[in-house]
């Protein structure tokens, strides 16, 4: 099992697919498309055109940049912000046009199909978009990875479509290493990765679910008193440690409910429980049913 705290976000969302299309637009043209569960991105391939999210600010994307949305808005493209827009549904079967001129704007745009189990907590702990300048200091790996996306994407050659989700799998993990090591993320489980002292107390608890933790072990592994800790941590991450422990162990116990299907007895030890009951009434607070009902439901799912 991966340990640290962002190896174990790719591990946990079990990435099946990714689903992508080049989007293009010349002249004057502006579109809506409707909010939608999977995280979606899209990398600049030529030009610029502006991105305007429901409820968020508008921003302009230009040549080379990475935009990343863990959670889909309902948003608009355009050439211009102010245009009126006209609503599109969600199409990644077939490359896109839009506008009536030559097309001066090229980007590849898509989704990424995971496992839904445990995406919810992998939202509330990212910032709602993650957007990449090609200019930006320390982007210049990043930015060797999009020239290899834009090649591909320009290109019909054989495997084509795998190679290009296997480019942007790899840009989604840099992005992530990325912000802990280069943006000034303020939140969420990258704001902790981004903090030293939380980082220790962070891949402490991804390196050993089912140990013993208290606020008191935490903080002494963070090299702060408990009290700063506590505050910390629960201002920076969103939420307070030992919940952010709960919440881990639970999406862990999800994994294994999905897949090894272990004894309820054996998947509560492994997720540092000292009892099946303990564990069921934990995993009832978060998910709201037990485990018995959680697998049931995925069993319908899939027949």
């Amino acid at each position: 099992m991966a340990t640290d705290p962002l190896d174990f976000i790719v591990a946990l969302l079990q990435s099946r697919a990714v689903r992508s299309k080049v989007v293009a637009g010349g002249g004057r043209w502006s579109v809506r498309k409707p909010q939608y569960t999977d995280p979606s991105f899209c990398v600049m391939l030529e030009g610029t055109c502006w991105f305007v999210p429901e409820g968020g600010d508008t921003v302009e994307l230009r040549e080379g940049d990475f935009l990343l949305l863990p959670e889909t808005p309902s948003f608009v493209l355009a050439s211009d912000p102010d245009l009126s827009a006209a609503d599109t549904p969600i199409d990644l079967d077939r490359d896109t046009t839009y506008g009536d001129g030559v097309p001066t704007m090229r980007m590849l745009g898509g989704y990424f199909e995971f496992d839904r189990a445990n995406a919810e907590l992998v939202a509330r702990l990212l910032p709602s978009a993650i957007l990449i300048r090609r200019d930006e200091p320390g982007a210049s790996r990043l930015g060797r990875i999009v020239e290899l996306i834009a090649e591909e994407a320009g290109e019909q050659n054989r495997c084509r479509d795998l190679i290009l989700e296997r480019l942007v799998e790899v840009l989604l993990i840099e992005t992530w290493r990325f912000e802990t090591e280069h943006a000034a993320v303020e939140r969420g489980l990258l704001g902790g990765l981004a903090d030293p002292a939380l980082t220790h107390a962070l891949r402490a608890m991804h390196a050993d679910l089912a140990g013993q933790w208290t606020v008191e072990k935490l903080a002494r592994t963070a090299g702060m008193s408990r009290a700063v800790f506590a505050e910390r941590f629960s201002r920076t991450v969103g939420m307070p440690p030992l919940q952010y422990l709960t919440e881990w162990r639970v999406a862990r116990a999800k994994e294994l409910l999905l897949g090894e299907r272990p004894p309820m007895s054996a998947v509560a030890t492994r997720v540092g429980y000292g009892s099946a009951s303990a564990f069921s009434a934990a995993f009832a607070r978060v998910v709201g049913c037990s485990p018995a009902e959680f697998s049931r439901q995925a069993d319908r799912h899939r027949s």
